[in-house]
């Protein structure tokens, strides 16, 4: 009887170990990737609702200035704002470009510096690492023109855009380009 009444407690307690285990397994690894996902949907959503509107890169010596404004009517939040140059050969693969070295500031109509902010990594819209190290951003509202200044044109360059959004991860939503007018 005794021997009955262990067995059926080691049972139990095995039992036990192993919901822990699956709730664990659950929160650890199903959990984050739920929200991931459901913070994807987001962005997406309001990527395909999002159009960027950029001005010619104006140059002087190797700093370069754009007006941007990226226009959702339904959306009142933020949108984090990076900029890099990249030689003008990579237009045509611009969407695969990331940023290298980045050096620029974005600033609002009435001059003010948009708030700087760190993004540990940034996905595409399909949940893949688009960037994986940490990347200074500026906080930008929508629908609201901004003025972006970059340092270390080089001549030919053009300056690529990228349109961050997410409160928890970050996505790119969209990007643009743009370079110097020809004459």
């Amino acid at each position: 009887m005794a021997e009955n009444v262990v067995q059926e407690i080691i049972l139990i307690a095995v039992v036990v170990a192993l919901g822990i285990t699956v709730i664990a397994f659950s929160v650890s690894v199903l959990y984050p990737q739920i929200i991931l996902t459901s913070e994807e949907q987001v962005a997406s959503n309001v990527a395909s609702q999002t159009t960027l509107s950029v001005g010619p890169l104006l140059t002087s010596g190797s700093n370069g200035s754009l007006v941007l404004e990226v226009y959702d009517p339904a959306e009142t939040g933020n949108v984090s704002i990076v900029a890099f140059y990249v030689p003008q050969s990579f237009e045509t693969s611009v969407s695969l470009v990331t940023p290298n070295s980045l050096n620029f500031k974005v600033y609002s109509t009435s001059g003010a510096l948009a708030k700087a902010q760190t993004v540990q990594r940034v996905y595409d819209l399909n949940g893949r690492v688009l960037y994986g190290s940490p990347l200074t951003t500026y906080s930008v509202p929508f629908n609201t023109p901004v003025t972006i200044l970059a340092n270390g044109y080089v001549k030919g360059d053009i300056v690529v855009i990228w349109v961050l959004y997410g409160q928890g991860d970050v996505f790119r939503i969209g990007y643009t380009f743009t370079g110097v007018p020809s004459s």
